[in-house]
């Protein structure tokens, strides 16, 4: 087996388990505090707004989570939404689902309707930037 497939079966491992870090995670451009997308502004918008508690991970920060969190989930763009470690989409998604069901986030609220926030510290994953 070579190395490089070696590579992308812990890549595949850890995505498994980084969806699964907060029963809601977001993957965005940036954090919730520093968006550095309007898209992904827009998405933490709509949790606060449901007072849904999630956990984030700033793509910019681990270019092999953003490439490969692309095949993983099957979806070309961020932010990314999962909720109970299955994906549910990009911002549109996200938008049509509440559309369509405005209790489509019920069972992971824990806050009062727009004071939702970010998970346990420890779903919290903004990796240090990699040493050289």
């Amino acid at each position: 087996m070579s190395s490089t497939q070696e590579s992308k079966e812990e890549l595949a491992a850890r995505l498994k388990e980084l969806v699964k870090a907060a029963p809601v995670m977001l993957f965005m451009k940036g954090t919730p505090s520093a968006p550095q997308c309007g898209f992904s502004r827009t998405l933490v918008g709509m949790l606060r707004e449901k007072g849904v508690r999630y956990g984030f991970f700033n793509i910019l920060a681990d270019e092999d989570v953003r490439q490969g969190l692309k095949t993983f989930s099957d979806w070309p763009t961020f932010p990314q939404l999962y909720a109970g470690g299955e994906f549910v989409g990009g911002l549109d998604i996200v938008k049509e689902e509440l559309e369509s069901d405005p209790d489509f986030f019920a069972e992971y609220v824990a806050a009062p309707k727009g004071q939702g926030g970010m998970a346990a510290p420890e779903a919290q994953k903004e990796p240090a930037a990699a040493s050289a």
